[in-house]
């Protein structure tokens, strides 16, 4: 299992450019529409955003009226993120999946976590702490890696190209804990962005010395089983569709990514319990 630390620190690293990367043609236009659709009336709602990196969503919630403490395990986005929109939300360090002791129960009316599901290998915790600080009909709504595509990624130990809609120059090696998977499992599985595992040569006959980024991958049922335990109903879920959002001037029809599953799933959920 990834220790807490190597994730904090694989986003210690990104803090200055974070912002850049939100604005990236994937997020603005494909990921983050499809995300603020699910959103409910913001105009006075108290909002935790919950793995908030640089606060740049949360500077964009309080924007239409929410009242929004920011809360992210990497100290450097919590840093930044309150240099940059301090006069705006609220920032704290901490881990939402072990608990977060300086916020009560029933505090927000919404817990908005993107693309944090991924980095935990169960959810439960998680789930148990929405549920805990959300007020009664409180409303989750979370982004995570689309369980096809993390199938695949993993199956085929390879990574799609997404220069055309990442504007990043890479194309991360996969290094997974089991071959062949099996969809039902939940298992960890490593980035390295570099493009080199350990214990295989670079072009340049040296070995690599990268950290990955590792996330988990699970089937849809371990991914809303936990929502459903912890008193929550779904309510609204998108699969964001590249050909439907994507300029058309960057992604080509002959392009892998116009025929592999989304890359992302999004979600929204009440408490009813």
């Amino acid at each position: 299992m990834a220790d807490d630390s190597e994730v904090a620190a694989h986003y210690d690293d990104l803090a200055d450019d974070w912002s850049e990367y939100a604005q990236v043609p994937w997020r603005e236009q494909v990921l983050w529409p499809a995300v603020a659709e699910l959103l409910p009336d913001l105009d006075g709602a108290r909002v935790l955003d919950a793995g908030c990196g640089d606060g740049y969503y949360s500077a964009w919630l309080a924007d239409r009226g929410a009242d929004v403490l920011g809360v992210d395990l990497s100290a450097e986005m919590v840093h930044t993120a309150a240099e940059r929109y301090g006069d705006r939300a609220d920032f704290r360090r901490g881990n939402v999946a072990d608990g977060l002791d300086f916020v009560d129960a029933n505090e927000f009316d919404l817990v908005l976590c993107q693309h944090v599901a991924s980095h935990l290998p169960t959810l439960d915790p998680l789930a148990t702490e929405f549920a805990r600080v959300l007020g009664p009909d409180g409303t989750a709504v979370l982004s995570t890696h689309h369980p096809f595509h993390e199938y695949l990624v993993v199956r085929d130990e390879e990574y799609p190209d997404t220069v055309a809609i990442d504007d990043l120059d890479t194309r991360p090696a996969v290094r997974a804990d089991s071959r062949p998977p099996t969809y039902d499992d939940t298992e960890r599985y490593d980035l390295y962005w570099g493009g080199t595992v350990p214990g295989a040569r670079s072009d340049d006959g040296e070995g690599a010395a990268e950290t990955p980024t590792t996330f988990y991958r699970r089937p849809l049922d371990a991914l809303t089983g936990p929502l459903f335990e912890a008193g929550f109903a779904l309510r609204d879920l998108r699969e964001p569709d590249l050909s439907e959002r994507l300029d058309d001037d960057l992604l080509d029809e002959e392009s892998d990514l116009a025929h592999r599953p989304p890359r992302s799933l999004c979600l929204r959920a009440e408490l009813v319990a």
